[in-house]
C-alpha cells in the first residue's frame, strides 16, 4: 500500500469533522459530492472515492444504523449518461466475528449489486433532510438508490428546477408510501412504470399481455391522488388519509 493511502487510513480512524471542514484542527473532513466521497486532509490534499479504495469509514445506512464499511472498488455507472454516478462495492464488518462481508447483496432493477453514498440524512418518516455534514450509504436495490439511477439526482437541476423534491417523490413512489409517513405498501418485484413532467422518465410500453393502469400521482410528501393502490388488498383508507382519492 503506498504511503499516502496508509496515512489516509490512519487519519480516517479518528472522528471526522463536519463536511464544512470547521471541525477540530488537524482532523480530516469528509463530505459527499453527488455519489462520491470527498475527503480533505489537514495538509490540503483531497481524495475522491476512486482514490479511497481500501479505506474504512464509519457511516449510516438508509435506516440510520451506524456501521463500519470498507470501499473495495469504485467504477462509473455505465447506465448514467451524465457521468456523475459512481458505483461502490462496499464491505461491512460483522460485529460478532469481525469478518468482512458484502454490504449490498440484492440486485437492483438491472441486476447491479453495488451502492453509493448520498448527501443528507433521512428521518424515520422518510424525509430527506438537507444536511451538509451527513450522508447515507444506499444500495442500488433500495428505493433511494433506484431513484438516483432513474435520473432523479437530488444534487442536480433539470428545466431550471431542483431535482431534490423529484427524488423525494420518487422514493415515496417506489416504496408506495402513500401517506408520506415512511411506511411502504409494495412488494419486491412489483412492476411499475413511472413518468414525470420534466421528461426524465417517460411512459413505457405495456408488457405483453398486460395493460398497466394509472395508480397514483406523487409529491415529496406522498401520494397527492390515488386511483388504486399497488397491492389490491391494501385498505385505501389506511394508507393515504391526507390525499384525494380518485378511485372509481
Amino acid at each position: 500500500m503506498p504511503p499516502p493511502l496508509r496515512l489516509l487510513l490512519m487519519l480516517l480512524a479518528v472522528p471526522l469533522c463536519p463536511a464544512t471542514g470547521q471541525g477540530a484542527a488537524g482532523a480530516p473532513s469528509i463530505e459527499v459530492a453527488g455519489t462520491s466521497f470527498r475527503v480533505a486532509l489537514p495538509d490540503g490534499r483531497i481524495f475522491s472515492s476512486r482514490e479511497l479504495v481500501g479505506a474504512v469509514l464509519d457511516v449510516a445506512d438508509e435506516a440510520g444504523r451506524n456501521m463500519t464499511v470498507r470501499i473495495d472498488a469504485v467504477a462509473p455507472d455505465p447506465s448514467d449518461h451524465g457521468g456523475d454516478i459512481w458505483l461502490h462495492h462496499f464491505s461491512v464488518r460483522d460485529i460478532a466475528s469481525g469478518e468482512w462481508r458484502d454490504l449490498c447483496t440484492t440486485p437492483g432493477p438491472d441486476g447491479t449489486i453495488v451502492g453509493f453514498p448520498l448527501a443528507g440524512s433521512w428521518t424515520s418518516d422518510g424525509r430527506h433532510l438537507r444536511n451538509s455534514s451527513s450522508f447515507t450509504v444506499t444500495c442500488t436495490a433500495g428505493a433511494i438508490g433506484k431513484c438516483v439511477r432513474f435520473g432523479y439526482k437530488p444534487w442536480r437541476e433539470a428545466g431550471g428546477e431542483s431535482l431534490w423534491d423529484y427524488h423525494q417523490a420518487c422514493v415515496r413512489m417506489a416504496r408506495a408510501d402513500y401517506a408520506g409517513n415512511g411506511v411502504g405498501h409494495t412488494r419486491n418485484g412489483t412492476l411499475i412504470d413511472l413518468s414525470d413532467r420534466l421528461g426524465i422518465q417517460r411512459p413505457g410500453d405495456d408488457p405483453p399481455g398486460r395493460a398497466l393502469a394509472f395508480e397514483a400521482a406523487w409529491g415529496p410528501d406522498g401520494a397527492v391522488c390515488v386511483r388504486h393502490t399497488r397491492i389490491p388488498e391494501l385498505s385505501i383508507a389506511l394508507c393515504y388519509p391526507h390525499s384525494v382519492s380518485k378511485s372509481r
